[in-house]
């Protein structure tokens, strides 16, 4: 008998059930973390890139790790929508640079993998829209 006659995955699956049903008997499966809790099972996409994008994400998720450029994308929508309603000048000017140098910030990031371009914001139209308001 030779190598090319052993049917290898059948050897393995043997062997890995058998250390399964070691641990068992030596109570290494005992007091797991979740025990006696239904699994959260999510279903894996089928394609191969989208499997390990899905494995990122969750291993990123179970661990509450937010990306930066994610990070820096919420604020920046955040402080947008608290520019649009803004109506003092003196918050309208702030606000537009702290924009401006969260955008700046994500632009050179260096790792923009969403690929959507955000511009920065103008200061002048925006104080411009603020005044328009007022006077209207």
């Amino acid at each position: 008998m030779s190598l090319k006659d052993i049917d290898l995955e059948q050897a393995f699956r043997r062997l890995a059930e058998r250390r399964i049903e070691d641990a068992m008997r030596e109570g290494k499966f005992s007091n797991l973390q979740g025990q006696g809790k239904p699994l959260d099972l999510e279903p894996m996409p089928a394609d191969e890139n989208a499997r390990m994008t899905w494995w990122c994400l969750r291993i990123l998720r179970n661990n509450d790790y937010t990306p930066d450029e994610v990070r820096l994308r919420k604020s920046i929508e955040y402080l947008t929508w608290t520019l649009a309603a803004a109506t003092d000048e003196h918050n309208v000017a702030r606000l537009a640079d702290q924009v401006n140098e969260l955008v700046r910030k994500l632009n050179t990031l260096g790792t923009n993998a969403i690929n959507l371009a955000i511009a920065p914001v103008d200061k002048d139209a925006e104080l411009d829209r603020v005044r328009a308001r007022k006077a209207g």
